[in-house]
């Protein structure tokens, strides 16, 4: 499973593995109902250091997570980040939306 889910303590880390495109969204988002439907969660960590590459639907999905996550009180960033995977949300200004580590 390319996308896979890890809860700790109110912390729920989503590790993306692989290429994530608009084939892979279903699972995708499945794990990112899991997360939303854990009410103890506060802060909310996307962990790509596994992931080789992203097209526009997973920003899609990431945006969409971002909107969910504010509305529920919950924080969200970005985690290992690779250098191609950076300059996409650079490129398209989606740096400045994520706290990018």
């Amino acid at each position: 499973m390319p996308a896979t889910v890890e809860f700790t303590g109110d912390i729920a880390r989503l590790v993306l593995s692989g290429d994530f495109d608009f084939s892979t969204q279903e699972d995708l988002g499945s794990a990112i109902d899991e997360i939303l439907s854990a009410n103890a969660i506060r802060d909310i960590q996307v962990d790509l250091i596994d992931a080789t590459f992203i097209d526009s639907s997973v920003i899609r999905a990431l945006l969409r997570l971002r909107e969910s996550a504010l509305q529920g009180g919950k924080s969200l960033s970005l985690w290992n980040c690779n250098e191609y995977i950076r300059e996409i949300f650079t490129i398209g200004g989606f740096d400045q939306l994520f706290v990018m580590h």
